[in-house]
Order: structure tokens, then C-alpha cells, then sequence
């Protein structure tokens, strides 16, 4: 087909058509992802990383289907709700799509109470899925990390997630403000605004959008939906509240001490701030921000934000808080939670914006360079030696000239390669060369692991 006979074809498609085939030439949907070996190995070492620090907080690994009853996430999310995927599947049940970790973690509570010991300290990584509208950082399909306690309404629960997720940030090189609130705060303020239940929850949702329209964009858009001068006025008292912690509190003290709800979030946050400071850990990355609403309805108390210095226009990349009425055990007791939820390709490409994310290309330690296939006994026989010693092998897959397995080798960032042609053979040795500074050694075929090894790590 000519050009011009493509360009008419195209021409008579109605506008559905046409955006049918151009999705056809990129196969990917939009707000999904692929990952490529390098990108996966910086994104599994940003998640071993995060691991890591669950684990080190005392937290255990479970899991859940990616699939749930949609009874069991509808009702749960607020207007969140649109954004869940579901469908019914092929038994006509209606199933969706987990839109998080935590509704989920709310039925293993209620399917396996007898089996777990509270308070009970999980971590869960996996897939979630929601029909969001793409952006930077924002994805449809994204892999999410949460750690949770549930059954604990102490303060000292209260404090541990919000010190793992500044300790998460540093362990990734990364300086970050957690900012944090009290739904008890957020409550004096509906209450001396003289707001219904309904009101409050939208004057919350509205207050939760001051980091991307400020705090004109609150006000104006506060005044479109129809609340008074008065209720307005006391917005804007309340978002003009700064300064040090314990000054953002006396602020918050003259305009909301009143109210019945705001000595129960004052006494909660003041808990809070003592003893991070008594932690020993850097109190200056925590910051009391009565902006921060967290706009899903589910949470009732401590509620937080992560963002980085070094980029803080991109947003939370660690955010969560307290649930106290979401979890339920079996004999219907409401079991008081918090947790913190990470979405890790957000914080990928947060790091990335600021340079810090992990710079990985390979796993290989040795490339094997091979001279020739009738050697490959003895390339086989070397690798299996470094392998069961730890090391991590590869042998080019057949025999090339020398310069273009090299640059293979450089290529992958791979820091050794062992080079063992019919010479070095024949006289039981080796050239083991370090990519990393140029330097290369004969060494004898009997102690090519142990150089391998003092070569990795000179300990």
C-alpha cells in the first residue's frame, strides 16, 4: 500500500477507528509499564532495600490474591471508589481488582484471627490496580508496599511508622519530611466551622488538594461549592498556621481550642513529637502540617505524608495513618490500626528525579570470555566452581573475537572477566581482568576462585 493510499484509508476511519488502530501500534496500554533487565534490577533493589527495612522494624511478609470479592472493596475507597476495576468474571461473579493492600489485610484479620498473633505487624508487597488518569509517577498498574499494626492504639505504633518511613528514606539515600496530622485536628476544624458530618468530609477532600492548587485554589474552590464567608474565612486562619512544631501548635490551639474533639489531637500529636525527640533519631525531618487531610475516609487519627527535599513538588511518596475502624475482628471487636503504604515505581521515579535511585545494569560478577566451543567442559567446569562458592557467572555463549566479548563485558557494567584461551590452558592459568580499573593478572588455574573472591570483596 502506497502512502497516499494509507493517508485516504485513514482519512475514511471514523474517530473511534482511528484511535483504535493507534493504540494497535503501541501495544502497551496506557498507564501500564514494561520493565527491561536493568530497570528491574534497580527497581528489585529499591524493593530489597524497602524489605529490608520492614524486616529490620519487625514486620512479616504475607500475602493476598490480586483478585477480591468487589462487596468486599466497594463502600471502602470514598471517590476513590471509581477508580477500582471491576468486572464480572467468567461464573457472572462480581470481582474486582485490588485497589490496595489494606481493605485486603482486613479479610485475612477476619478469615485467620485464631491463627495470628496480635498485635500483629505485617508487610506486604504486591500489584495493584487503578483507572486512574496516567501521569508523572502515577500509573494504573503499579507495585505497592505497606506495613501495618494492627490491634495497637499506642502512641508508641504511632511513632515506629512514622520513624520507618523516614529510616526508609535515608536507607535509600534519600533526605526526606514526613508531614503529619491528626484527624482530631481536621475535626475541631469542621466543628468550629459549625459543618455537618457530610460538609466536613468535603471540606477535608478540598483541604487535601492544598499541595497541588494552594491556598487560593482551596478558597476558590471552597467558595464554588457553596460555603459561607465565615467557614471560608476560618479555612484560610487555618491554612496560614506556620512555623516551628510547637508553634503550628499554638496556632492551631487560638483558632481551634473550642472545640471538643481538638485537646484529644493536640495531646496525640504532642505524644508524638516528645518522642520522636527522645529517639534520638533527626526530629527535624518531622514536621506537624495541618494541611495534610489524606483524603480516604477510613482513616481517624494520625495521618502523614513523605516527601523529598530535594524535589518536594512531586509529592508523597510514602504516605499513610491511623484506621481504628476499618479492621474487624471475628468476635466484632474494631481492631485500632495504622500503617504506611509505598507505592514503589512513584518512588522509583521520585529517586530518579533526584538522582538516587539505583544505578545497577547487571547481577553477573565473572563474564567468562570464550575462546573456543570445544572448550566449553572447561568454561563450564570454572563457572560451576565460582558459582557454588556464591559467585555469579556468565559465559558468552559462543566464540567470538575477543574485542566484541569485551565490549559485551563493559557493556553490562560487569566488574571481572576471566580469559582462558588454548594458551593459558595448556599451562593451567588464567588472565583475570578487573573492568573496574584496567588491571589484570595472570593467576593460577587452582586459585582462580579465591582470587574471585578477594577481588569482590577485598574484606
Amino acid at each position: 500500500m502506497s502512502k497516499n493510499d494509507e493517508n485516504q484509508q485513514n482519512g475514511s476511519l471514523t474517530s473511534q477507528e482511528r484511535r483504535t488502530k493507534m493504540s494497535s501500534d503501541n501495544l502497551l496500554l496506557s498507564g501500564f509499564q514494561d520493565f527491561l533487565p536493568e530497570r528491574m534490577l534497580q527497581r528489585n533493589a529499591l524493593i530489597a532495600t524497602t524489605r529490608s527495612c520492614f524486616e529490620q522494624f519487625g514486620f512479616l511478609a504475607q500475602d493476598t490474591p490480586c483478585l477480591e470479592r468487589a462487596e468486599l472493596l466497594l463502600g471502602k475507597y470514598g471517590e476513590g471508589e471509581k477508580l477500582i476495576y471491576s468486572f464480572r468474571d467468567h461464573g457472572n461473579r462480581h470481582v474486582s481488582l485490588r485497589y490496595d493492600l489494606t481493605v485486603p489485610l482486613g479479610r485475612i484479620i477476619k478469615t485467620y484471627a485464631d491463627k495470628i498473633s496480635f498485635p500483629y505487624r505485617r508487610y506486604q508487597v504486591g500489584m495493584v490496580w487503578r483507572a486512574d488518569r496516567p501521569g508523572k509517577g502515577r500509573y494504573r498498574e503499579f507495585m505497592q508496599m505497606d506495613a501495618d499494626i494492627i490491634d495497637d492504639d499506642s502512641v508508641l505504633a504511632d511513632v515506629e511508622i512514622l520513624l520507618l518511613a523516614n529510616y526508609l528514606m535515608e536507607s535509600l539515600g534519600a533526605q526526606a519530611i514526613v508531614r503529619f496530622n491528626c484527624r482530631q485536628i481536621l475535626d475541631a476544624l469542621v466543628e468550629v466551622c459549625g459543618l455537618s458530618v457530610d460538609d466536613g468530609v468535603n471540606l477535608m477532600r478540598v483541604i487535601d488538594k492544598f499541595d497541588k492548587v494552594g491556598k487560593s485554589g482551596v478558597l476558590a474552590e471552597l467558595k464554588d461549592a457553596g460555603f459561607t464567608t465565615t467557614v471560608i474565612e476560618k479555612v484560610s486562619a487555618y491554612l496560614e498556621i506556620g512555623g516551628t512544631n510547637d508553634e503550628v501548635l499554638i496556632g492551631l490551639a487560638d483558632l481551634l481550642g473550642s472545640a471538643s474533639s481538638f485537646q484529644s489531637g493536640l495531646k496525640r500529636v504532642s505524644a508524638i513529637i516528645n518522642a520522636i525527640k527522645g529517639s534520638g533519631d533527626q526530629a527535624a525531618n518531622f514536621r506537624i502540617d495541618q494541611t495534610i487531610a489524606r483524603g480516604l475516609d477510613y482513616y481517624t487519627g494520625v495521618i502523614f505524608e513523605t516527601t523529598l527535599v530535594a524535589n518536594s513538588d512531586f509529592g508523597s511518596v510514602c504516605s499513610g495513618g491511623r484506621y481504628d475502624r476499618l479492621i474487624k475482628h471475628p468476635d466484632g471487636r474494631q481492631l485500632p490500626s495504622i500503617g504506611l503504604s509505598i507505592g514503589i515505581d512513584r518512588l522509583f521515579s521520585a529517586m530518579e528525579s533526584v538522582d538516587k535511585a539505583p544505578s545497577i545494569k547487571t547481577t553477573t560478577q565473572v563474564f567468562i570470555v570464550n575462546f573456543d566451543d570445544n572448550a566449553i567442559a572447561e568454561y563450564l567446569k570454572l563457572a560451576g566452581e565460582l558459582r557454588r562458592s556464591g559467585v555469579t557467572v556468565e559465559i558468552f555463549s559462543r566464540s567470538a573475537k575477543l574485542a566484541k566479548q569485551m565490549k559485551v563485558a563493559n557493556s553490562r557494567n560487569v566488574p571481572l572477566v576471566l580469559l582462558m584461551g588454548p594458551d593459558e590452558m595448556s599451562q593451567s592459568q588464567a588472565v583475570l581482568k578487573d573492568m573496574r580499573t584496567g588491571v589484570q593478572q595472570v593467576i593460577a588455574r587452582s586459585e582462580i576462585t579465591s582470587a574471585v573472591l578477594q577481588m569482590i570483596d577485598p574484606k
